[in-house]
């Protein structure tokens, strides 16, 4: 009888492991593509933006880039939204939107700051790892 006991302990216990595996697997696995998506997000303007900020910027620069910043990541949400556009068209409108907020940084920014940046974004499109397909 003790050792029946003791199975059934046992089965009871693993079922209930895996009653509360499975609803965190599926949490686990609904958060990531959110997560890649703010990882993407965050790549496309946070290193730029860490970049920028590191140039010894005046006051007065530093809120034109605030607001250059916050454009763009508003324009950049409203394109990853638009269920209207396919994979391609949202790539080509980010590039668009890279390509006109970096003209805008270059008019905020002295030349000494725009070689300062460009050398900085070089050496971190250096150092990334090669994009997967």
């Amino acid at each position: 009888m003790n050792e029946i006991e003791r199975i059934l302990g046992g089965l009871v216990s693993l079922g209930m492991v895996a009653a509360l595996a499975v609803p965190m697997a599926l949490a686990n696995s609904q958060a990531a593509p959110a997560s890649q998506t703010a990882g993407k997000q965050m790549g496309m303007h946070g290193g730029l933006q860490a970049a920028v900020e590191s140039l010894n910027l005046t006051e007065d620069q530093k809120a034109k880039v605030k607001d250059i910043f916050a454009e763009a990541k508003a324009k950049h949400q409203a394109v990853s939204s638009d269920t209207t556009l396919s994979d391609d068209q949202k790539k080509a409108k980010a590039k668009e939107l890279h390509s006109a907020t970096m003209a805008k940084l270059n008019e905020v920014l002295t030349p000494e700051q725009q070689t300062e940046l460009k050398s900085k974004m070089e050496a971190a499109k250096a150092a990334k790892p090669p994009a997967q397909p």
